[in-house]
């Protein structure tokens, strides 16, 4: 599986998992300071933020006489997002999900198990 996130590009995934790891709204300079590896232009870069923004993937606020970003979907949403793109993609959902739950850790096994005990008959889709 990719790094990038379904619908954006590999420099606003990585613009979002610096955001992520922050964990806080982020200014461009420090954005860009995230990204060093990547050395982007501080023009890029606020031009990637301004795109997400436009996407609903991160807001801002103005602070003095910056701007500070932070994501508006958490990592947890985006895993999911992905796997149900997964999932639509394989055009064989149960195939699919039979591989993933074949290849899992057996602590992830467990995990699984308790969060399906805990909803309520009703509540399954």
């Amino acid at each position: 599986m990719s790094n990038t996130v379904p619908g954006l590009g590999s420099l606003e995934s990585a613009v979002m998992g610096v955001l992520w790891a922050a964990g806080r709204p982020l200014s461009v300079r420090e954005v860009v300071e995230g990204l060093a590896d990547r050395e982007p232009a501080y023009t890029t870069i606020s031009t990637v933020l301004e795109n997400l923004r436009r996407k609903d993937w991160v807001d801002r606020e103005r602070t003095g006489r910056l701007w500070f970003y932070r994501a508006l979907r958490d990592r947890a949403t985006y895993a999911a997002d992905r796997m149900h793109g997964a999932l639509d993609d394989s055009g064989d959902s149960q195939g699919a999900l039979l591989r993933f739950v074949d290849r899992m850790a057996p602590s992830d096994l467990d995990l699984l198990r308790d969060l399906l005990a805990d909803i309520p008959r009703h509540e399954r889709p």
